[in-house]
């Protein structure tokens, strides 16, 4: 067994709870566009803390972690800027023909000699004139969004490459490592996948345990590695408010 098997374990185990039976359950709420309950997502139930131990082996690597140079981050934090303001464009641009619709089918049910519909006639007119403009807008945001994207995908693609080799030796004692952890504590990694609801479970005894998801939004990925003493009868949810965002590059790698 090598020194760093050896050595992280002492860092890693925690004293556990008493050993009695129970369940820990969970919902998982986005925000934003995604608003509501997210299913289909697997939710881990880890009994050690994974990013402690991912930090230990990353600190005994024999090199330390590639960097991302700093004008790429900037360069993906601003094609991040303009996919929100293509995607911007695009609700507003929704909304005026969605009013522009409603007013189309008003006008289909009102006398073209009223007074009404002379007004609502003038109204959509005004209204396709913005429409088009928006329309304008739209393809401008996206046109610019669509060139960074391609400037930025090729640099940030032989970024990943250099990190994933990286992390392919720093880790690659990982999943031994974790056994002996697991065999100490005497406990198992547990995953249940959440339901229309947003809700997983699994049955836990002892503790403590911490709660591992990631998923995607409109505003980034949403990573948890939440710690719970143990089993209860309350529900953790996991929303943005404990979740570590990530964006950028690293979201991409």
């Amino acid at each position: 067994m090598s020194k760093l098997r050896l050595a992280i374990p002492l860092l890693a185990i925690l004293p556990l709870l008493a050993a009695c039976g129970g369940r820990i359950t969970v919902q998982v709420l986005a925000e934003g566009a995604e608003a509501g309950p997210v299913d289909d997502l697997e939710v881990q139930f880890i009994p050690f803390d994974r990013d402690s131990l991912f930090a230990a082996m990353a600190a005994r690597a024999a090199t330390p972690e590639p960097p991302i140079p700093s004008d790429l981050e900037e360069a993906a934090s601003r094609e991040l800027e303009l996919r929100d303001e293509w995607s911007a464009a695009v609700a507003e641009w929704n909304d005026v023909r969605d009013e522009m619709r409603t007013i189309s089918e008003r006008l289909d049910n009102l006398n073209r000699a009223s007074r009404d519909y002379l007004e609502l006639f003038d109204e959509f007119g005004d209204l396709e004139d913005r429409e088009a403009a928006l329309d304008r807008r739209r393809q401008a945001t996206f046109d610019a969004f669509d060139e960074m994207q391609q400037a930025n995908q090729q640099r940030i693609d032989s970024i990943c490459i250099v990190i994933d080799s990286w992390e392919e030796v720093a880790f690659a004692e990982y999943g031994d490592v974790e056994d002996d952890l697991l065999a100490a504590l005497g406990r198992q990694v547990m995953a249940d996948t959440t339901d229309a609801d947003g809700v997983a479970a699994a049955g836990a005894s002892g503790g403590p345990w911490w709660i591992h998801a990631r998923t995607n939004t409109a505003a980034g990925e949403l990573y948890w590695n939440v710690m719970v003493e143990g089993a209860s009868s309350d529900t953790l949810r996991l929303e943005a408010g404990n979740a570590e965002l990530r964006r950028g590059v690293r979201q991409r790698c």
